[in-house]
């Protein structure tokens, strides 16, 4: 009796493959994405510092030159920030496109193997038959060879 072979298995297998690196992939994804928020976070804490700053150098003796100078620093990092936005952005896009693919390739897989689960199902039902169809080969040959009952 030869065992259950699934004529896909080796597609499967490649499904597998793939969806086992998409997955890496989304997680290191992932993570450049939680480094990009940091840096995000990072810039927004030194405006809100330097805005403290301001606040503190608009109050009592007015120096122009340090106002102007914490001023200059605020649009630089106000640049600084939209600038990691979009870096935040894009790394988000990538994330959503890795997710994608390994919905996709997952969905895949679970066809191949919902298939692999039929082809074994059927394969079962051919083995029961065979067993039966010899089952009554048996009986039928142990029949034939009882002597008649008038010969007892």
């Amino acid at each position: 009796m030869a065992g259950f072979k699934f004529r896909l298995q080796t597609f499967l297998n490649l499904k597998e493959r793939l969806e086992k690196n998409a997955r890496n992939e989304l997680g290191m994804a992932i993570k450049k994405l939680e480094e990009e928020k940091e840096k995000l976070r990072a810039i927004e804490a030194n405006i809100d510092h330097t805005m403290e700053e301001f606040r503190k150098a608009c109050q009592g003796i007015i120096d122009r030159e340090k106002i102007k100078e914490i001023n200059a620093f605020l649009d630089y990092l106000q640049t600084e920030k939209e600038k990691q936005e979009v870096n935040v952005k894009r790394q988000q896009e990538i994330v959503d496109k890795i997710r994608e693919k390994l919905v996709e390739i997952m969905k895949e897989r679970k066809v191949l193997e919902n298939l692999r689960e039929k082809d074994y199902q059927e394969y079962l039902k051919e083995e029961e038959k065979k067993e039966r169809l010899q089952v009554d080969e048996l009986v039928s040959y142990n029949e034939s060879i009882k002597p008649p009952p008038s010969a007892r």
